[in-house]
């Protein structure tokens, strides 16, 4: 049975709820870690540093104005998830 359009939620509404697991530079590469930060960052999305926390460079945008950063910090400093 077909969903009518007014009853979805937006997508701008949804990608707020996506969040990356904490994964430290031991776990993934560097590339890999700041490709999944400037991902959740243009789609509004939160990322997780993991333990390891953020390298200086990454407070820094890239020259396009993107973030790099994650936008979380270290997993250590909050909260534990609740269902």
């Amino acid at each position: 049975m077909p969903i009518a359009l007014d009853q979805v939620e937006p997508a701008e509404a949804i990608v707020k709820r996506f969040v990356t697991g904490a994964m430290s530079f031991g776990s993934i590469s560097r590339e890999a870690h700041t490709t999944l930060a400037i991902a959740m960052n243009q789609i509004g999305g939160k990322s997780n540093t993991g333990e390891g926390g953020e390298e200086p460079e990454r407070f820094n945008p890239l020259p396009d104005a993107r973030p790099t950063r994650s936008a979380l910090p270290s997993s250590r400093l909050l909260p534990a998830a609740s269902a």
